[in-house]
């Protein structure tokens, strides 16, 4: 009679377990859309690319998901969540195999649909949610969402100026941006933006796009201060950020090494100009006449020295020899003439307050000092001096 219960009991036991796994069907389908920006003024409206699409089978999941990210950071979804694609350039997605299971068909169990529960997360539009119905075995590509920007992008057009000749710079320059990030409910540390530039070149920045839900709702949208640094990007530094006579002393001092400027972004493209001048400094090319000797002009040595920063004739700036020289075609000729000082010698000075640095000369004929100092000008590509 003992064994005969047991018997009975493992047969029901058996016939509970088939019921219980033989209750509910499986069954797979796919999903698509487009995801576009809700203000764009095309038609259609254009789509927006890098968009995460995270899909759920469970709205509970989805919604606590939903619930636990906070504005202003990277969304991170749960372990639990089913699936992830990401949009093209153009906005679209497909997802093309969700799996579900389902106790009571509503085809039988041939064929079911379900809802698929979907979160949307771009950085520049926060997380979104949404829904959608799929059918077994199809790609239900029904999913269009207009979704409507929570931070701003603007492009900072840099132009950097050197203040000797008012050109741009052809120096490579680091430009680093600090944009705020914080609102009245995001305390975030500001974003560095950072990019080598030559002469011009933009920087596109983000940052969001109000403030508080007063300024959400009356579209007054954020105008942050950003703070911005500049040096140039070389082991050797031969030019430095300096006042554009912006500055309290009207003049073109430079800036200190760690000075930064402030600048209010307003628009979607904004344009900021920089400004500095060289601390290498190139002696100007020298030509020239001695006259001032008896006799034969022609065959004397002329040699050209600097001052440095102390006040010593230490720069050797070449040497030369007088020649003569042919006039047209009539043979007429003058002497004593001699070209090419300078020698690409240079000078640096970290504290000319002007758009250009002087320097003084000394010319030597035949190694004996001739006539006085000679005072020369950075922003003066050559000279012509008798002697």
């Amino acid at each position: 009679m003992q064994k005969l219960i047991k018997k009975i009991s493992l047969i029901i036991g058996l016939t509970s377990l088939f019921i219980l796994t033989s209750c509910y069907s499986v069954f797979s389908g796919g999903t698509g859309g487009i995801i576009v920006d809700a203000e764009s003024t095309s038609t259609p409206k254009a789509g927006i690319a890098n968009v995460d699409i995270y899909a759920y089978t469970d709205a509970g999941t989805r919604d606590a998901d939903y619930n636990n990210w906070r504005e202003g950071t990277t969304f991170a979804p749960s372990n639990s969540y089913y699936g992830h694609t990401t949009t093209s350039a153009d906005g679209t997605f497909t997802i093309s195999k969700i799996v579900w299971k389902e106790t009571a068909p509503d085809f039988g169990r041939d064929a079911d649909f379900t809802t698929i529960y979907l979160l949307y997360y771009h950085q520049n539009y926060g997380l979104t949610k949404d829904a959608t119905v799929i059918t077994s075995d199809s790609m239900t590509d029904t999913v269009y969402a207009e979704l409507t920007a929570v931070r701003k992008t603007t492009n900072l057009n840099i132009e950097i100026y050197d203040v000797a000749n008012n050109s741009r710079s052809s120096n490579n320059i680091m430009v680093k941006v600090s944009v705020p990030q914080s609102t009245e409910t995001i305390t975030a540390s500001p974003k560095i933006y950072e990019q080598t530039i030559t002469g011009s070149g933009t920087i596109s920045i983000s940052y969001p796009r109000w403030t508080n839900a007063s300024n959400k709702e009356n579209k007054i949208e954020n105008t942050p201060e950003v703070t911005i640094q500049y040096y140039q990007s070389s082991d050797e530094i031969t030019w430095k950020a300096c006042a554009n006579a912006n500055n309290a002393e009207r003049n073109y001092a430079f800036l200190a090494d760690n000075a930064s400027i402030t600048k209010t972004i307003q628009n979607s493209n904004y344009t900021i100009q920089l400004y500095g001048k060289s601390t290498r400094l190139y002696v100007p090319t020298v030509n020239g006449v001695y006259s001032s000797g008896s006799g034969n002009l022609d065959g004397h040595v002329i040699k050209m020295m600097a001052r440095d920063s102390s006040g010593n004739l230490t720069i050797d700036c070449g040497e030369t020899s007088t020649v003569a020289n042919t006039i047209g075609t009539s043979g007429t000729q003058t002497h004593g003439n001699f070209s090419g000082l300078g020698n690409n010698a240079y000078w640096t000075d970290t504290e000319y307050t002007g758009k250009y640095s002087t320097i003084q000369v000394q010319f030597y004929v035949d190694g004996t000092a001739t006539g006085s100092l000679r005072t020369l000008r950075s922003d003066q590509s050559s000279y012509s001096v008798e002697l």
